[in-house]
């Protein structure tokens, strides 16, 4: 249960790199002293090493030479909506380019762009009159699809691609344009590296930490700040950082009257279909048209806010095969997945938000109602969210020493075999949360989708509160949902090492806490779901069935978990500050630690848990609170110091230390 009247980034799984840069930056992005730039340069880090990550994950890539895209409808950009998809495969080098897209009418009907933005006074990353575009040719039906081979030879030699378009044949692409793809932010510093249009990445090769620090600096900044010339609503409007970059009804119900979350409420032009206030307020609802807007009135899903915390870890899609259809998403961004557009990547994600959420108008003029962001602007906010949380999963669960003999059964329920206790009560959790992360046993680092059934919940508090109830969300992809809604009723696997501190549950907010959404695996709604069924029982029929003390292990590992994450980061936090060269630096950086101690405790305290890691967890919060207000230097060290101590034993009252290995001498 997260502490939102009071929690300063809860969870504790906001990296110092992050959200620190936000405070400590003066007007002009120029960090006020070296530890605000050392924590822009850990934010840095963080970049670097998931660039590595992705290198080795995409060796064909990696070289700079080729480009893999997506190609989807847009909400940012696209003249209309289309339920088509396709990909393409740019080889730099050769000067070819291959394009593949199902679904559209008279595939021979549309040509392929290649668009570079031109920057400069209102430009934009969206295509646009200015920009270099350079025509690649029309699809031609080959097998049922649109395929284009083409070989652009030296025209693309020294052509910088941002976008690549589908658009309806002699029409300019940036008005007519249907499909769009784009590289991501690693995409792009593979391919620019040494470029004049580098993304503030790989120009000095030597230290891109400090290139990369710089970014995600300014990613912040803008996250946090900036409109778009909008409705007045930034990204941290709905991802604030002081209620663990997502929002609940007991968070909403303490904002001002005229926060801009509530334009709908007060701006003449929102008041119908832009959100539907009652369920925002009671429930935590959003409003998304991920199927197009050309039908406000009955085409709409009402989700809650994903946070926005450890994606590093949760956005790396399954592999393309030989045999997949071409659909987006190149990554997975939560809930059902599709709900970036174009490619599906975090970086396109940013101006569909803008133009769902930010106008001023349904009209959704871009450069009337709103502005898009810049490539530049894209590339900063897409590093600045790689670095928010954890940059990866646990490690060994099952060899963590829990002192706790219900945390460590809950420990055991999760893991998929289990059979101790001398009764099988396999929760199979890991199945689907590997180390209590989002991807699969089966598929180590990849996101997947699956239908748990969670949408045919009875009594869903929307549809109590909705008269005539909520519109069925039909989870992943476009196609028409026999149930209702679009897509094929799966839904992205969310991590679990922050659930603690981050509910209401589900992508529909259908449960409001730990234990009860451990609970719903018991629920006929998941038993008899695609992925309850998958995992059912060939005897018994039954995919999972947990008792009543069986649900509060679980749900109490997974509070400790949480609880442990906050402890690392609270005490990474008090480090920096302790480091820091000025007062104003360690102030904002131990404000940020004291609210992690606090949430930590929280955690536990909420269930009765560790009741001594408890008192510790409150004295850390109490140390770090007084010394975030003291200017005397030793004073403030001596007084983080005992904080981290505390800390310390408060996570050794939740786990032990295992024995020094052989292979290190012990």
């Amino acid at each position: 249960m997260k502490n939102s009247k009071r929690a300063l980034a809860c969870g504790a799984l906001v990296a110092a790199a992050v959200l620190v840069v936000v405070l400590l930056v003066c007007p002009g992005g120029t960090p006020v002293d070296d530890p605000a730039l050392a924590l822009g340069q850990a934010g840095g880090f963080r970049v670097e090493k998931a660039y590595r990550t992705w290198k080795e994950r995409h060796p064909e890539e990696s070289r700079g030479e080729r480009l893999l895209l997506r190609l989807g409808w847009s909400k940012a950009y696209s003249s209309a909506f289309t339920r088509a998809t396709g990909k393409a495969a740019i080889d730099l080098a050769a000067g070819s380019v291959r394009v593949e897209v199902r679904g559209l009418d008279r595939p021979e009907a549309h040509e392929v762009w290649l668009v570079q933005n031109e920057p400069g006074p209102g430009r934009s990353a969206a295509p646009e009159a200015g920009d270099r575009m350079l025509r690649a040719g029309t699809l031609s039906l080959r097998k049922g699809k649109g395929v284009l081979e083409a070989d652009l030879g030296r025209d693309l030699a020294g052509f910088e691609v941002d976008a690549i378009v589908v658009a309806r044949a002699g029409r300019d692409p940036a008005e007519a344009g249907l499909l769009f793809g784009a590289p991501t932010l690693f995409q792009r510093m593979a391919v620019y590296s040494g470029s004049k249009r580098a993304p503030s990445t790989s120009r000095a090769a030597a230290t891109p930490e400090v290139d990369l620090g710089r970014l995600v600096a300014e990613g912040a900044k803008l996250f946090f700040e900036e409109t778009f010339e909008g409705n007045g609503r930034t990204c941290g409007t709905c991802h604030p950082a002081e209620n663990n970059l997502t929002i609940d009804p007991d968070f909403i119900a303490q904002l001002p009257p005229r926060d801009p979350l509530f334009v709908a409420e007060f701006v003449p032009a929102l008041a119908r279909n832009f959100e539907k206030p009652e369920l925002m307020r009671k429930v935590g609802l959003i409003l998304e048209n991920v199927d197009g807007f050309d039908d406000l009135e009955n085409r709409f899903a009402m989700r809650g806010v994903p946070h926005t915390l450890a994606l590093a870890t949760s956005i790396t899609a399954p592999p393309p095969t030989g045999s997949e259809p071409a659909v987006p998403p190149l990554e997975r961004t939560g809930w059902s997945g599709d709900g970036a557009p174009g490619g599906g990547t975090l970086r396109e994600f940013a101006n569909g938000a803008i133009r769902q959420h930010f106008t001023r108008t349904l009209e959704r003029r871009p450069g009337a109602d709103f502005r898009f962001a810049t490539e530049e602007e894209l590339d900063a906010i897409e590093a600045f969210m790689l670095t928010l949380g954890r940059d990866e999963d646990p490690d060994e669960l099952e060899e963590v020493l829990f002192r706790s003999e219900l945390v460590a059964r809950g420990r055991d329920i999760f893991e998929t075999d289990d059979a101790k206790g001398g009764t099988v009560a396999a929760g199979k959790c890991d199945v689907c949360h590997a180390e209590a992360g989002a991807s699969a046993s089966s598929a180590p680092g990849v996101n997947l989708n699956f239908d748990t059934g969670v949408e045919d919940l009875p009594d869903h508090p929307a549809d109590l509160v909705l008269e005539g109830g909520r519109p069925r969300d039909g989870g992943f992809g476009t196609a028409p949902n026999p149930k209702g809604g679009f897509g094929d009723g799966t839904f992205n696997t969310p991590p679990l090492v922050e659930a603690a501190d981050t509910g209401p549950f589900f992508h529909n907010d259908a449960i409001e806490t730990l234990e009860e959404a451990v609970a719903f695996y018991n629920s006929a709604a998941f038993n008899d779901s695609p992925a309850g069924l998958f995992l059912a029982d060939p005897e018994t029929g039954v995919a999972i069935r947990l008792e009543a003390t069986q649900v509060v292990a679980v749900a109490a590992f997974l509070r400790v978990m949480n609880s442990l994450e906050n402890i690392r980061q609270a005490a990474e936090f008090a480090r920096v500050a302790k480091a820091a060269a000025r007062t104003r630096t360690a102030s904002a950086v131990l404000r940020l630690a004291t609210e992690e101690a606090a949430d930590a405790a929280n955690v536990l305290s909420c269930a009765s848990l560790h009741p001594a890691a408890v008192r510790d967890l409150e004295a850390a919060r109490d140390l770090l609170r007084k010394a975030s207000v003291t200017c005397i230097g030793f004073v403030r060290a001596k007084r983080i110091d005992a904080a981290i101590r505390a800390l310390e034993r408060a996570r050794k009252d939740m786990v032990e230390d295992p024995p020094p290995s052989a292979d290190r001498g012990a």
